[in-house]
């Protein structure tokens, strides 16, 4: 559900979820997971990561969906608003802006300076800090949003409405094996810190720089303390008065502003986790790359109860398709379909590939599967008519290469399978577009012709089914 591509997103709507995704080359970039909106006391819940050209309005599974004039690194919701962060060629913060569900006019917020804030945990030793910005991400809380940049230290608090953030800090920054996850609270702003993916510290500093709390204590050295700082996995801001604490393999309900322990509840969580409200005192919980919630019920004076909501997820429209900048290979005829091949009769499997994306210089077809190495049964293939050389590989494949492919072009393939012995087993039809590149060794400096090797540079499709010999 919270998976780290960008152009994910399920939505849950009352008793069913739906998957949907953006189609097409959508380029990687670093993301974080982020509960785009949760309608109606959460009978619908929005969950994706902040794509920064697509965003859904609306209630319902297959609600209309409006791409924005411009794009944004992030995003997330205000209200009746739009936040987002737009970030220069160095992935540093260049704007934060407020637009309302058109995303017609963007309205440019005025960054306060950050003010000095420390808590222990840094490398810097007294040297100059090193930044390595990685992006502005943004997170929500009943209090406000949270602009973080962990490659420059530093976070933003937006409260709800605001025109402008209220603070900001500068913390000593992250590096590349860290985590940071920040919630504004209404003494300032949380913070999550992983460290090398295992080492954790919360801290709770007020938008001056006075650190009120953390876990552990600095003065703690005991041992129940030092379990505390491992497997960090998530933060969630509940009220004015109480935060919780996800780690590894427990919950920890901690008082606010000074994170004192107020009650632990045992379970796993093994991968990073993201809250939005449910209704009064309840939240949903639930982790990335996973479709599964979880139902967190947070009442004051009453014990802490989590429960597994085992809401189906099936597949629905697509958010969007946002075009191929590479070439992209589909059927547009095939089957999937057991296969069986008597002795003496050869079979044939008929497909046809089409490149909905751009021009490919050369096509790679590869029939792969444990029965070609055994020997059970001869392949050969004729591709736009013609018979197709293929050579052996690693046993299990044989491969052949020919021309390329043009953008919106088909080609038929024919795949005959002539049998030897006797046997089944999976088989795999994979048509790849494919482009030469030169091998750059030690050929460079010496009179010598670069040798050329096939790589594949666009997606590729395979066929899968069950092939019995008999």
């Amino acid at each position: 559900m919270f998976d780290l591509r960008p152009q994910r997103l399920i939505v849950f709507h009352r008793a069913e979820g739906v998957y949907r995704e953006v189609s097409g080359d959508v380029p990687d970039h670093p993301s974080a997971p982020v509960v785009l909106a949760a309608l109606d006391e959460a009978q619908d819940v929005w969950v994706g990561s902040g794509d920064r050209r697509v965003f859904s309005v609306g209630t319902g599974a297959s609600a209309p969906i409006q791409t924005l004039p411009r794009e944004c690194f992030d995003l997330t919701t205000d209200s009746d608003r739009l936040i987002g962060t737009v970030v220069d060629d160095a992935l540093m913060l260049a704007t934060l802006f407020a637009t309302d569900g058109s995303g017609q006019q963007w309205e440019p917020m005025t960054l306060p300076k950050p003010v000095p804030a420390t808590h222990g945990y840094g490398y810097s030793e007294g040297r100059p800090l090193r930044q390595v910005p990685d992006g502005a991400f943004l997170d929500t809380s009943p209090f406000g949003i949270t602009v973080v940049e962990k490659g420059r230290g530093r976070v933003y608090v937006l409260r709800p409405g605001a025109a402008q953030p209220e603070g900001a800090l500068q913390i000593e920054p992250g590096g590349e094996q860290d985590i940071w996850r920040a919630l504004a609270t209404p003494h300032g702003v949380l913070l999550l810190l992983v460290i090398n993916y295992r080492q954790t510290a919360l801290l709770h500093f007020a938008l001056d720089g006075t650190l009120l709390g953390s876990i552990p204590k600095s003065d703690d050295e005991d041992e129940d303390a030092e379990e505390l700082i491992w497997g960090g996995a998530g933060v969630c801001v509940l009220d004015a008065s109480r935060a919780l604490l996800f780690v590894q393999d427990k919950t920890l309900l901690v008082s606010l502003p000074g994170l004192q322990v107020l009650e632990t509840l045992v379970g796993e969580w093994p991968a990073f986790v993201s809250v939005t409200p449910a209704g009064p005192d309840r939240w949903w919980v639930g982790a990335e790359d996973s479709d599964a919630l979880f139902l967190l019920t947070a009442e004051p004076g009453h014990p802490l109860r989590i429960q597994a909501s085992n809401r189906p997820v099936s597949p629905g429209a697509p958010l969007m398709h946002v075009g191929y900048k590479m070439p992209a290979f589909h059927w547009t005829e095939h089957s999937s379909a057991p296969l069986s091949v008597s002795a003496p009769v050869i079979e044939t499997w008929r497909a046809v590939v089409r490149n909905d994306g751009t021009p490919c210089e050369a096509v790679r077809i590869r029939v792969s599967g444990a029965l070609l190495g055994a020997r059970v049964v001869d392949v050969s293939v004729r591709y736009r008519g013609q018979p197709l050389p293929m050579v052996e590989e690693q046993r299990v494949n044989v491969v052949g290469v020919t021309a390329g492919l043009e953008a919106g072009a088909t080609a038929e393939l024919e795949v005959i399978f002539k049998p030897r012995s006797e046997g089944s087993g999976p088989l795999t039809i994979t048509v790849e577009p494919c482009s030469w590149q030169s091998q750059v060794k030690y050929w460079q400096w010496q009179d010598k012709e670069e040798p050329r090797v096939l790589a594949v540079t666009g997606h590729p499709a395979s066929a899968w089914f069950p092939l019995t010999v008999e």
